[in-house]
């Protein structure tokens, strides 16, 4: 009859003194591998989520007042999110001795910098920041210091926003609807076509800048 019992470090007596050949010393070892396999796959969990909040995140910072943003505003707020790792690749660029290869963090950021303004081209996908209920929601947890999370985060309705035209895509409608939290979409939030204030967003938020993953 299969033995189905669960084996861990707990059940396995005299662990602590065990013949690397024996069949004991295999179970450790399972129990090892077992434990290792656990721990990688709730890194990767945790490095997922993260990566998925990273640039919510951003543009959560990057609000200041319940009002919703003008279109223009936030196509200028994603420029400045998409550049914000251009200080780092100067840098890099400058250290780079010639005829040497370039290093791998520079690579990853000069490619994730590719990678989202051609997404810009085609359709950026983000919190919906000229919706006054997200923004308002957005504002909520600024004030109450609440941390924007996965759950959190599905509440709020996101779009795809194009470069050149003034479409809009909701690629996910979220729930704010029924939070009581108003309607209406563009407002009078912050403006950042100047782009004065988004140069040093990125510095100020510096554990959200690098996303390479």
């Amino acid at each position: 009859m299969p033995n189905n019992r669960r084996l861990t470090k707990k059940t396995i007596k005299g662990k602590d003194s065990v013949h690397p050949g024996s069949r004991k010393a295999g179970q450790l070892n399972r129990v090892h591998l077992r434990a290792s396999k656990l721990q990688n796959h709730a890194k990767l969990r945790k490095d997922a989520s993260s990566y998925k909040l990273q640039r919510p995140l951003f543009f959560h910072h990057a609000i200041s007042s319940p009002s919703p943003l003008t279109l223009s505003s936030l196509k200028a707020l994603i420029e400045v999110y998409i550049a914000r790792n251009d200080t780092r690749i100067e840098e890099l660029t400058a250290e780079r001795r010639p005829g040497r290869p370039k290093e791998k963090e520079l690579l990853e950021l000069e490619d994730l910098r590719k990678r989202e303004a051609k997404e810009f081209e085609t359709g950026f996908e983000l919190p919906d920041l000229t919706h006054a209920p997200t923004t308002r929601l957005l504002h909520t947890f600024h004030a109450q210091s609440i941390n924007l999370d996965a759950p959190r985060l599905d509440l709020l309705r996101h779009i795809r926003v194009i470069r050149d035209s003034e479409d809009v895509v909701v690629s996910r409608k979220g729930r704010t609807e029924g939070m009581g939290l108003g309607t209406g979409t563009g407002g009078s939030g912050e403006d950042w076509t100047e782009g004065a204030e988004g140069a040093e967003l990125g510095e100020e938020k510096g554990e959200m800048v690098v996303e390479t993953a």
